[in-house]
């Protein structure tokens, strides 16, 4: 009788736990399939546009006393947030290049586990010749039990496959520098350009606005005068059109100084209200003519620009992909270790180890590997080509950057000639207007074109300041070395101050071969430059590769090194 009891709840028992486990499995796929991402609401937007410009304000970091163009420089380089940016993605692929190594490694694994069934593993043998039953119903196992054990296992082929990616990763690392240097060399010529511009308005902005509302006075009296027939039409209209051309181009003027104020306070990380005091454009020093060798020039720029020195790591790295295909299509090697322990009783031995070789091979990897050899080498390929249609690029950039930098120096020059013209038009035009010769209206309109003169003369020496940065910007000569530490700001300045009389003196940098003990191995290639000695004594500055001067760089370079 207890046995035929026993016999109906059990199956009841195990069809409850097949009914719950069913449901549970169904409830979970129906909450999958529900699943959909829900939009960001207008409020949660608006939420987030309030803490970021909350973030904004509160990172702005106000500048102190005179502003000179290396401090700009300096401060942008260390407060920008595209620098930041730059910085923190060297920084994660340094962080990669670890995980890569890390990926070499063996796999070890814990495994536990506690099972349960709700009647016991029973099993009967059969004879195989006979066919009879040799031996009733047995178990070995409890139908409760715990179990665990420390696995070591470790792919020679995936081991393999690891370490050319770890060395992919390394360049890939010294790429992300080079981006930095590239980022480095925009925000440098941003801040030139910007910096003079805004030099240029703090210097003449404040003689724009009462010029231009005499202006407008006389312009309303001149009409007023010409409705009222008390001057010839001609003559009239003819004032009229000359003093709205002047006025016109004073407006445009006007407002490139204010954009260039607020765009100089958005590089240089203060807020776009705040005053700044600048170097004036007069006290600048004059740009002089460089007689700069072009051939010189162009190799430099092919060894020190950034996009092409990106392509050459580019091209190890799609090396690394030939030699990953060609270990793949060898047999895989797998060793394996572990130590186990089972609680069932029943076991004679319930602690054990093991240990196994054991050898795979994909008998198809030696028709899919030629053909991923193919592709690999053709990417190679494709990447050697952009490099020289880069290069053709890069030379006519350096070609055309020094055209425009004689260009900026000829206008300059003309600026100059039209502004010393135009002081003495202003002297003999007040000379006349106090002999009673030269109306007031007359005299004004010359003032306003000696202005306009004086703007474009301004502009004209912030363009020759912007164009002499492009061309060492085109040949990729660094103003710091993009390993540099940006967070001494004194020491900062300080190095910008002597990089820019060096280039100002037309000192170019001496390539310096780097000596290196693996020579696959890929190193830190971004040029140094050296202490400047002022532009009195136009020492050549030598460009030389020098090792990280922070912990972050020379990470880089030793994880690249141990990948190559």
């Amino acid at each position: 009788m207890r046995l035929t009891l026993d016999r109906r709840t059990k199956p009841s028992a195990m069809a409850r736990s097949v009914f719950r486990a069913s449901l549970l499995g169904t409830i979970m796929l129906l909450g999958a399939c529900n699943l959909r991402p829900e939009a960001i609401t207008a409020e949660q937007h608006l939420d987030r546009a309030r803490g970021d410009f909350a973030a904004l304000q509160k990172n702005y970091i106000p500048h102190e006393g005179k502003l000179t163009l290396a401090n700009a420089i300096a401060r942008t380089l260390k407060y920008n947030y595209d620098t930041q940016l730059a910085k923190a993605e060297t920084t994660l692929q340094e962080r990669q290049v670890d995980l890569a190594f890390a990926q070499m490694l063996p796999r070890l694994a814990a495994d536990a586990g506690y099972t349960w069934r709700t009647s016991r593993n029973s099993a009967r043998s059969v004879a195989e010749r006979t066919g009879l039953q040799s031996l009733d119903y047995s178990y070995s196992e409890e139908p409760r039990h715990y179990y665990g054990n420390m696995e070591l296992s470790w792919n020679l082929l995936d081991a393999g496959v690891s370490y050319f990616q770890a060395k992919q990763q390394g360049y890939r690392a010294l790429v992300a520098l080079e981006r930095r240097r590239k980022v480095i060399e925009n925000i440098l010529r941003s801040v030139t350009d910007t910096y003079w511009r805004a030099a240029a308005a703090e210097e003449l902005l404040p003689q724009v606005e009462p010029l231009l509302a005499r202006a407008q006075k006389v312009l309303d009296g001149s009409r007023a005068a010409s409705r009222n027939g008390l001057q010839p039409q001609l003559a009239t209209l003819d004032f009229q059109h000359n003093l709205l051309q002047v006025i016109t181009e004073l407006h445009h003027m006007r407002a490139d100084l204010v954009d260039a104020k607020i765009q100089l306070a958005s590089l240089i990380n203060v807020p776009p209200t705040q005053k700044l005091s600048l170097v004036p454009v007069s006290a600048a020093i004059a740009p002089q003519t460089l007689n700069l060798d072009i051939s010189r020039l162009e190799e430099t720029g092919l060894a020190l620009r950034p996009e092409l020195r990106i392509e050459a790591y580019q091209e190890k790295i799609d090396r690394q992909d030939i030699y990953k295909e060609m270990i793949r299509m060898m047999p895989g090697i797998g060793v394996l270790g572990s130590v186990n322990y089972d609680s069932n009783r029943y076991l004679y031995n319930n602690a054990w180890g093991l240990l196994g070789v054991r050898a795979t091979w994909n008998l198809l990897s030696l028709i899919q590997g030629p053909k991923a050899i193919a592709v690999a080498e053709q990417s190679l390929e494709i990447t050697q080509q952009r490099r020289l249609a880069l290069s053709v690029a890069a030379l006519t950039q350096i070609n055309l950057t020094y055209r425009q930098y004689l260009g900026t120096l000829d206008d300059l020059r003309m600026a100059k000639q039209a502004d010393e013209v135009e002081s003495d038009i202003q002297k003999y035009a007040r000379n006349a207007a106090q002999a009673g010769t030269e109306s007031e209206a007359e005299v004004l309109r010359r003032n306003l074109s000696g202005l306009v003169a004086r703007l474009q003369r301004d502009r004209s020496t912030a363009a020759v300041h912007s164009s002499l940065a492009g061309v060492y910007s085109s040949v990729g000569v660094d103003l710091v070395p993009p390993n540099a530490d940006l967070d001494d700001l004194p020491t900062l300045v300080q190095r910008v101050t002597m990089a820019i009389a060096g280039w100002e003196a037309g000192q170019l940098p001496d390539l310096i071969p780097v000596q290196t003990a693996a020579t696959d191995a890929p190193t830190i290639p971004a040029p140094v430059v050296a202490e400047a000695s002022p532009p009195a004594v136009a020492k050549p500055v030598s460009v030389v590769r020098r090792k990280p001067a922070n912990p972050a760089g020379a990470r880089i370079v030793a994880s690249a090194a141990r990948a190559g």
